[in-house]
């Protein structure tokens, strides 16, 4: 069990290296923090601080550096105090952006992924908000050839999909027509489950169009992670911690190939809160440099998306906490006065 003091020594030593990159010594504290103590006590604090794995020296005759027991304990603090507002000026700032794709649902994850990176000086990921369960606005079909036939599915939250079927014989324009009311006018507003259960009275080609339809609602609700944009990999890659070249090609191969994002955003949480995990605390080992401030935005229960912030194991935890926080809050009543969902 931490005393307070040790606590408070923690915490100053976990904020000075964040600040600084560089490893603390216990007259550095003494001197920057006036701590009514003597350099001795801190001294002594610090040792057993090491001894319980929050703190470590990278060599015998350095100050310490956080372990990521060290980064738990003052993350907690930060989300305790909950003192991590940003200035007005930034989150009107960020408002203003934002409210430049109010309309144009599809470039909200952009522009969302490119103002988080911004503000919190590393990369950022966010989704297009989805509904739990995908629903049908409207089908359509489309003859392109004498026996290809374009079939157009627009989902509730916006997205749209397209799929191309052949025909096994042609269809008369009258009947193409006719087909494409009478699905679109059974199929609007349901779900996949409902459409499985629903009875529907089809002909062969009416069959087919349903069919693909619920192929399409089936891929949309399995695919989470599809609709993701991710910025600010630069910021990432221009931070001390990734000098190395191994380490910087292991980070480009797992944006290329998805892995990273889909790690992340597996991350996030269920409830409208904000989810930080620290460096080995992940699961996957390609993790295991970075930290993740992962979060939920829209309306609980109904339609979401999420936004994360990833950096170095030393990221500024405050600013990222609190940035998430303010994009979350914005997204959300963007979510809520678009009628669309």
């Amino acid at each position: 069990m931490l005393t307070q003091r040790k606590r408070n020594i923690l915490n100053m030593i976990v904020g000075d290296y964040i600040s600084s990159g560089a490893p603390i010594g216990s007259e550095s504290i003494a001197r920057r923090h006036g701590l009514a103590v003597s350099p001795a006590t801190i001294r002594n604090d610090v040792a057993e601080l090491e001894q319980e794995g929050y703190l470590t020296r990278p060599h015998t005759s350095a100050g310490t550096v956080p372990c990521d027991r060290g980064y738990r304990l003052y993350v907690e603090t930060v989300m305790a105090v909950r003192n991590t507002s940003l200035p007005d000026s930034t989150k009107t700032m960020v408002r203003n952006q934002l409210s430049e794709v109010e309309t144009n649902v599809d470039g909200w994850s952009d522009m969302a992924a490119t103002i988080l990176a911004n503000l919190v000086g590393n990369m950022a990921i966010a989704t297009f908000p989805r509904q739990r369960e995908s629903r049908i606005n409207h089908v359509e079909v489309v003859r392109v050839q004498d026996l290809l036939v374009l079939l157009i599915v627009v989902f509730q939250q916006t997205r749209l999909k397209r799929h191309l079927i052949r025909l096994k014989q042609p269809v008369e324009s009258n009947d193409l027509v006719n087909s494409s009311n009478k699905v679109n006018k059974i199929l609007k507003g349901l779900s996949l489950t409902e459409i499985q259960s629903k009875k529907m009275k089809l002909n062969p080609f009416e069959r087919e169009l349903v069919d693909a339809t619920a192929g399409m609602l089936k891929e949309e609700d399995t695919d989470e992670n599809r609709y993701h944009a991710l910025d600010g990999l630069h910021n990432l890659l221009r931070q001390p911690e990734f000098g190395e070249s191994e380490m910087v090609r292991s980070v480009v191969r797992s944006v290329e190939d998805g892995s990273l994002a889909n790690a992340i955003l597996d991350k996030a949480p269920e409830a409208s809160v904000i989810r930080v995990v620290i460096g080995q605390e992940n699961s996957e080992d390609l993790l295991w440099p970075l930290s993740i401030v992962v979060g939920r935005y829209g309306i609980p229960g109904r339609v979401t998306g999420t936004l994360g912030a990833i950096g170095p194991v030393r990221m500024e935890y405050t600013r990222t906490i609190a940035g998430v926080e303010l994009m979350s809050d914005i997204l959300s009543g963007m979510v809520e006065d678009f009628q669309v969902f």
